[in-house]
């Protein structure tokens, strides 16, 4: 159940690590974009903006394309009623910039606040700074903000936008740009006649199919009285344009004024039968994509319930552990003949320095190290012998009295010693030390306690594989972000998961429940009658395999006062050590062995670290460099970007 309960863990944290956040000082969303535009009767078309521009930044830009370079003159004859592109304003007049001051949900009633003017300026704050651009002119507008919403407020005028047919007037322009930088969380214009009307107009969208359009009316005993048109689009992406177009009756405007555009055309037939085709097409696109939307549910349904079904199977037949023929609640006798190292593996599946140190604990055991106590925490050990030593023993036993000592002796202090010495980033220590390690690691898993992952790393890779087809396929078929999201963290927590787990053999099964009640044993033996214990001399053995559990020091103290208890005499008999002697060298080995370990790891660290922030910066201007990062964006047209 643990397994079960770390692999949850994973899944809900794994989330939590994914949130990066940006180390830039320029941080930005654009919550809400707000929109208030009118035609007057000349033709024009006045516009009002209120940009809703939250966190951290220096201000904003706001590029206001308004016409076609491509187009010298208008004539009409360009006319195919399908693009806005020619449907240009003939210049634009900058009317107001500011900002507002709001602290509510923003609406068409925002409006109504007062403007906080800038000035034009440069680079300074409350102020704006105006340029020409290729199709229209840039707003540079200052406004240092930190962690809060800046509401700027932008209002113009395009001359000239209105189109006069023969038989309607119509409108049609695209108020955001195709450069618009940001995306929008939600995003709303008004457009209004130049006077109301009760004769019938019409109003159409062009961008996310998505948004929603509707007619602004009011209707009173029968006779509908239209103002003009609304859209809303929410979560409108980056260098996404929005276009409105909009006809009604030609007498709303001065048709005889001299600057009106003129198609001489019928136009009305024509627009309808653009529009009614776009319509269709979108239509055509919005079926496919709830053909697509079930058909991408259906894929991430039988996704979902196939890695719940791989984490079961993987579960049940690669990790789930055998059942161990012992049962019982104490073990007294020695599991098997192999090294106390490889116990510790057995147990934590991995070679720690408590290794390390109970193997010298486990020489002095077997009479290949003598020691005696020569300070208050320090210890000599004099090599005896070389006999019966195992490979990883071996080069402990070259550590410790040809490298660290001398003359067959060293002390603790002389291990510290050898472990502090760092010659630029290697420490010898930890050199042969991790070849110590290695020689350890590859004994115990000779003893076969785990199965092999082959399989499970085979299966890991077919999962990782239907993963990327799966997510391509969701987002080809414009499935929820969310199940794309929930489809990755699955393929990431099961490869986590298979990466971690390691399931013991039966054999391995077997001994780690024995040594787990060997170790039940050790701790609880005080508890014990006499009769109940292993002869006494067992117990100079036990107490290595003691260390290696982490518990010597107890076990020390409980042996010396139960063994006490049964024979007064006990400490006078043939032992090579007493217990509290014993308890005190444990704990003084393993204490320097582990300060050794960490202090030599930590002393090249940081001497790597030096050697590192200390090398060539890297260089732009050809081959031989170091690694570097940056970029940069060309190109024009209308948008929106902070800085």
């Amino acid at each position: 159940m643990k397994k079960i309960y770390t692999i949850l863990l994973i899944i809900l944290l794994l989330p939590i690590s994914l949130l990066a956040v940006s180390s830039s000082d320029v941080d930005y969303s654009i919550d809400d974009y707000i929109v208030d535009a009118s035609v007057d009767m000349s033709g024009n078309l006045v516009i009002k903006e209120i940009i809703g521009v939250k966190g951290t930044f220096n201000g904003y830009i706001r590029d206001l394309v308004y016409k076609n370079s491509n187009l010298d003159e208008f004539t009409g004859e360009e006319y195919d009623f399908r693009g806005s592109d020619i449907y240009n304003g003939t210049g634009i007049t900058i009317k107001n910039v500011g900002k507002i001051s709001y602290n509510k949900e923003l609406d068409f009633d925002a409006f109504n606040e007062e403007i906080i003017p800038f000035e034009e300026c440069s680079e300074s704050t409350n102020c704006y700074e105006k340029s020409d651009i290729t199709d229209g002119l840039s707003l540079k507008m200052y406004n240092e903000t930190i962690d809060d919403t800046t509401y700027f407020y932008i209002e113009y005028l395009v001359g000239n936008v209105v189109v006069l047919h023969n038989d309607v007037a119509e409108i049609y322009y695209n108020f955001i740009g195709d450069s618009f930088d940001d995306t929008i969380n939600r995003y709303q214009l008004r457009l209004a006649l130049p006077t109301p009307t009760d004769e019938q107009i019409r109003v159409w969208a062009h961008g996310p199919l998505t948004g929603e359009i509707n007619f602004i009316a009011t209707e009173e005993e029968g006779v509908t009285t239209y103002y003009g048109g609304y859209l809303h689009v929410d979560n409108l992406s980056s260098n996404t344009p929005v276009d409105m177009r909009m006809t009604f009756p030609k007498e709303l405007i001065m048709i005889d004024h001299p600057f009106l555009k003129k198609s001489g055309v019928d136009g009305l037939d024509k627009i309808l039968a653009v529009e009614q085709e776009r319509a269709d097409e979108a239509n055509r696109i919005r079926e496919v994509a709830r053909k697509n939307l079930t058909i991408g549910y259906i894929l991430s349904g039988i996704y979902c319930l196939g890695m719940v079904t791989i984490f079961v199977f993987v579960y049940k037949k690669y990790d789930k552990e055998y059942k161990s023929d012992f049962e019982g609640e104490y073990y007294r006798d020695f599991i098997d003949d192999y090294d106390v190292t490889s116990v510790e593996y057995l147990m934590k599946k991995k070679i720690t320095d408590r290794g390390f140190s109970t193997s010298i604990l486990n020489m002095i055991y077997k009479k290949n190290i003598g020691f005696e106590q020569t300070g208050k925490k320090d210890y000599t050990f004099t090599k005896l012998n070389e006999d019966n030593l195992n490979e990883s023993e071996k080069i402990i036993m070259n550590m410790l009295f040809n490298k660290a000592g001398k003359d067959n002796k060293v002390t603790l202090k002389d291990i510290k010693k050898y472990a502090n010495k760092i010659d630029g980033t290697n420490s010898e220590f930890l050199t042969e030390f991790n070849n110590w390690k290695r020689v350890t690691t590859k004994s115990a898993e000779d003893e076969n306690f785990y199965e092999k992952k082959n399989k499970v790393t085979f299966i890991g890779l077919m999962v990782v594989l239907a993963t990327i087809l799966i997510v391509n396929m969701q987002i080809k078929l414009a499935v929820s972000p969310l199940l794309v999201f929930i489809s990755i963290m699955l393929c990431i927590s099961f490869i986590i998961y298979i990466c971690i787990f390691q399931k013991r053999t039966k054999r391995g099964c077997n001994d780690y429940a024995k040594w787990k009640s060997f170790k039940k044993f050790l701790k609880d033996f005080g508890r014990f009658d006499e009769k109940e214990l292993p002869e006494i001399t067992l117990w100079e053995r036990y107490l290595v395999y003691a260390s290696i559990f982490g518990i010597a020091d107890q076990v020390g103290k409980t042996m010396k006062v139960k063994f006490s208890e049964i024979n007064p005499d006990v400490n006078s008999g043939d032992f090579w050590f007493d217990y509290m002697l014993y308890s005190n060298l444990n704990h003084s080995v393993n204490s320097c062995v582990h300060s050794s370990v960490n202090n030599a790891t930590s002393k090249v660290n940081e001497a790597r670290a030096a050697e590192i922030s200390s090398s060539s910066n890297s260089s732009g201007g050809g081959f031989g460099g170091g690694f570097s990062s940056g970029g940069g964006f060309g190109g024009g047209g209308g948008g929106g970007r902070g800085f």
